[in-house]
């Protein structure tokens, strides 16, 4: 009896404790139906859609590398912590390593935001102008929401 008590309590601890069971899945299909809709209003020819098409994989290409790379060099970062020649200019230059794959990244992502809009025709562009926009402030709500959870 003390034996099945003691299972008990703790299966009803590990249920209750267990973060998973409460976290939140993340939810893309916001961002994919932002994705549809902007498509559908900007009324792309099929010329239009190819090469778009085609710059997307071109840039989840280049993605793919940065992000290899990046996460070579955190792992470089976190055996250099575990070791015991643990120098400042090794973690600066590690650093700066890391911060000039994000920044290349950020350039990749605005480059290809821009031959995307180069496609475009003026009435597409101004669309597609607004829908950024638009985009831009969830983003900032989205921030917003998460520092408000954060101070508390």
């Amino acid at each position: 009896m003390k034996n099945l008590v003691l299972v008990l309590s703790i299966l009803f601890a590990i249920a209750v404790l267990n973060p998973q069971i409460y976290s939140q899945k993340k939810d893309h299909s916001k961002s994919k139906e932002f994705r549809t809709n902007l498509k559908d209003q900007l009324n792309l020819s099929e010329e239009q859609e190819k090469k778009i098409e085609a710059l997307k994989l071109s840039h989840e290409e280049v993605l793919i590398k940065f992000r290899t790379d990046l996460e070579l060099k955190e792992l470089e970062t976190r055996k250099l912590k575990s070791s015991e020649n643990f120098s400042r200019s090794a973690m600066i230059n590690l650093t700066k390593e890391i911060s000039a794959i994000k920044n290349d990244m950020a350039l990749a992502r605005l480059n290809h935001q821009m031959d995307v809009y180069d496609l475009l025709d003026e009435s597409q562009r101004k669309i597609w102008l607004d829908k950024q926009e638009q985009f831009g402030h969830m983003k900032h709500k989205m921030k917003n929401k998460m520092r408000e959870r954060r101070d508390w």
